[in-house]
């Protein structure tokens, strides 16, 4: 997707549906996870995945790095945090999508959130769906309406139907007319 190396690597940066810079300073500087990175969790989760930056300021789409002190701390809150289960409905991290980068002399924490599946989806906070679920769009964590997470809910059981092997039909047994409808 991208690396970060240096100053001039952070001019090429534009917020995305697959990118987000989080200042991540906390109230020491020394760095915290921010409340809203799970929103952000949640909806890049719940659509096509991205990367967060945690440590870069962005200002009128002007990047700058803030970096932090303490990046031992700030994983094991990340972690802490995506195996609560009242928290975050399910944790789809792994140590090698939380990578330290530094750049100017300074500590950003790169997490890559992946796509969930369609059995892990929806991702929600706070132990409810209804309500607590994102989704991104644009540049933007957008909250899901009651009816997109009800599908989410009903699809998760739809996958295995879709990925059956049906035993002793063939081609026979298709309706043509149906086919050729579907094709079109």
């Amino acid at each position: 997707m991208f690396d970060l190396h240096s100053l001039d690597d952070l001019s090429l940066l534009a917020e995305t549906d697959e990118l987000e810079c989080k200042l991540a300073q906390g109230q020491d500087g020394k760095g915290e996870i921010p409340k809203d990175f799970w929103l952000t969790y949640s909806a890049m989760a719940n659509a096509h995945g991205g990367v967060v930056l945690l440590g870069v300021r962005e200002k009128n789409g002007q990047f700058s790095v803030a970096g932090f002190e303490n990046s031992t701390k700030m994983r094991g809150d990340l972690f802490n945090t995506l195996n609560n289960r009242a928290k975050v409905s399910a944790n789809l991290l792994g140590d090698a999508d939380v990578e330290e980068a530094r750049i100017d002399g300074k500590l950003v924490l790169v997490v890559r959130i992946p796509a969930a599946t369609r059995k892990q989806r929806p991702v929600f906070l706070n132990g409810q769906p209804l309500g607590n679920t994102w989704r991104r769009l644009n540049d933007g964590d957008r909250q899901c309406d009651d009816e997109t997470v009800k599908r989410m809910l009903a699809e998760q059981l739809e996958d295995s139907r879709d990925t059956r092997i049906l035993d002793k039909f063939g081609l026979d047994d298709l309706d043509l007319d149906s086919l050729h409808a579907y094709r079109n």
